[in-house]
């Protein structure tokens, strides 16, 4: 056949539910745990159609792009990439973060964070607008989360990386006018922030790194997610501990404070933010009802 003939040849139509189906088989070969939800997802994104909007796309035909964006896909997924970075985005409470291995895949626990959150500015009667600062934000979902959720905050979102901090530019102009809310700022925990803002934060979130340098990790997570986001330290504790003993620096006598870290590390956390004087100190539960986050306030 000539490359004539080719091209008046009309191209094989293919439909969703038959790369569904291949998607499926070749995660399945490759032992992927669950290879069905996977390649709904795979197709969800290819596709552009969402949850139940995906079951009616089935049986209609992918155009040439939407399959190379399908197989582009699949190919980083089956070469090992977690199933988040390999689609680009993932949602996290309402919002749809796109994420790559510049910053932590947002998890499920860290959305209590931003419950969390709701719940301790509720009860932080300072002069509005609030002012919170989310250190180490990544890809900013738990600071983005707060600006959008929230009507009178002011939110800063720090973090050392500068590439994690291009991510988190990405998603806050998906955030429309909420955007407005947000500061993004390059540097160490409360290093960039601006010294007038010292004794005026209302809340203060952070999901920073908690892993011992010596602790088991999945292979998935220690080959593609950031070392810098994951590791602390020998004991793993060492950036929240930064944390809690700089931060009654820059809260308001009335705010408060909200941390994620380990299950095995909150007791000792609790006892060493009493000890700095903390008051009002709680420990939350995921939704896997481990131990998770820990929150406070510096006055009474």
């Amino acid at each position: 056949m000539t490359p004539e003939d080719r091209e008046r040849t009309p191209r094989e139509e293919v439909l969703w539910r038959q790369l569904y189906q291949e998607a499926k088989e070749n995660l399945a070969s490759r032992d992927f745990e669950v290879p069905d939800m996977e390649a709904r997802w795979i197709v969800e994104k290819a596709s552009g159609y969402q949850g139940t909007k995906s079951t009616s796309v089935m049986d209609e035909k992918a155009s040439t792009l939407e399959i190379k964006h399908f197989k582009a896909i699949l190919e980083k997924r089956l070469a090992g990439q977690p199933l988040q970075y390999a689609l680009g985005s993932w949602g996290f409470r309402n919002l749809d973060l796109y994420i790559d291995n510049r910053v932590l895949i947002p998890r499920p626990e860290t959305e209590v964070l931003v419950d969390i959150a709701h719940g301790l500015l509720s009860g932080c009667d300072t002069e509005t607008p609030h002012l919170v600062v989310d250190l180490g934000t990544g890809s900013g979902a738990v600071g983005l989360s707060i600006a959008q959720e929230c009507e009178d905050v002011q939110v800063f979102l720090t973090d050392n990386s500068q590439d994690a901090l291009k991510v988190a530019a990405a998603n806050l102009t998906g955030l429309g006018n909420d955007a407005r809310k947000v500061n993004i700022l390059h540097g160490s925990w409360f290093e960039p922030i601006p010294q007038e803002h010292r004794k005026s934060f209302s809340l203060i979130v952070a999901n920073p790194p908690y892993i011992s340098t010596d602790e088991h990790l999945p292979r998935e997570v220690v080959d593609w997610e950031p070392h810098a986001a994951l590791y602390a330290g020998k004991v793993g504790t060492e950036d929240i501990e930064k944390i809690i003993t700089e931060a009654h620096h820059w809260l308001h006598p009335k705010g408060a404070m909200a941390i994620e870290m380990a299950p095995r590390q909150t007791e000792a956390i609790a006892q060493k933010a009493k000890e700095i004087g903390y008051s009002n100190i709680e420990i939350h539960k995921d939704l896997a009802k481990k131990d998770r986050i820990m929150s406070c306030r510096w006055k009474p």
